[in-house]
């Protein structure tokens, strides 16, 4: 079972860090998400990445929320709202020796 974020009044508890992706590219492991607007900050480290957060309704289907994206080292800001998943997950297409990339997101 996923950790659940999301629908909790004390707002660390809607927070989930994925573990950061160096080196390589696949997918974080999922978590739970209980609500409809999602935020995303991006730590990137050593170069371009290529990544979407992705989610799902049952844990083995999944899309993207938005286009792929292409960011440099930096810190980086998204939302996405209105979208009623059961599962999160961040996917990186694109990456290279020395590069990392760590995601958070806050579900409420």
């Amino acid at each position: 079972m996923a950790t659940i974020i999301g629908g909790n009044a004390d707002r660390p508890a809607n927070i989930h860090t994925f573990a950061a992706i160096a080196d390589t590219t696949g997918s974080s492991a999922m978590v739970e998400c209980d609500g409809q607007v999602i935020s995303s900050f991006e730590k990137i480290t050593g170069g371009q990445i290529t990544y979407a957060l992705q989610g799902s309704m049952n844990g083995t289907d999944w899309a993207n929320l938005d286009d792929t994206k292409t960011k440099d080292v930096g810190n980086h800001i998204h939302s996405y709202n209105g979208y009623a998943v059961r599962y999160l997950r961040l996917n990186v297409t694109a990456n290279s020796a020395g590069r990392s990339i760590t995601m958070t997101v806050c579900c409420d």
